[in-house]
């Protein structure tokens, strides 16, 4: 297999534009980050979400530092990552602010799951979920990176969510042989 790849010297506006585009190209998980309490409680789907660390388990996301969800995160300390399942775009695109139906960032239009008499963090039918307490709130350009201490972990079976050159998708793994 070939592969091209070129360089480009560009103007700002001209690389912001082959940036995009090439990340665009970058496959990435889905998720939706839910923070805040009873009164202020809001959610935002993200593609950037990475593992940082397994000792202590440790979790990164990204979001732009003019989101209400970076407030609602500073303001309590804690956030919940939902990684989403293949059968929930509906969430995705809801949680982005571009609902098919419906109102853009409607917590009510999903179902929420809680332990006990605590607020709902965990999306019904993810993936995994990751409760988290945040460790460092870092500004980078038009970012800050969220940085959790992981508290708790829900695991589902189901296929996860992926976005990959502007639409969605499920992974598929290679059939390895020999």
């Amino acid at each position: 297999m070939t592969s091209t790849v070129s360089s480009i010297t560009s103007t700002s506006s001209l690389l912001r534009d082959q940036f995009v585009a090439a990340m665009s190209r970058v496959p990435l998980s889905v998720a939706v980050v839910v923070a805040g309490g009873a009164d202020e409680r809001v959610a935002l789907t993200v593609g950037t979400f990475i593992s940082v660390s397994a000792d202590p388990p440790m979790v990164l996301v990204a979001v732009k530092e003019t989101n209400p969800l970076c407030k609602a995160v500073a303001s309590h300390r804690r956030f919940a990552i939902n990684v989403l399942s293949a059968e929930q775009v509906e969430h995705s695109e809801r949680f982005s602010g571009r609902p098919r139906t419906g109102q853009p960032y409607d917590l009510t239009a999903a179902r929420w799951v809680s332990a006990g008499d605590e607020l709902p963090r965990y999306l019904e039918g993810v993936v995994a979920a990751f409760d988290c307490e945040l460790v460092e709130a870092r500004s980078i350009a038009s970012h800050v990176l969220l940085i959790g201490r992981v508290d708790e972990i829900v695991s589902g079976a189901d296929q996860p969510l992926v976005y990959w050159s502007r639409s969605y998708g499920i992974p598929s793994p290679f059939n390895n042989v020999g």
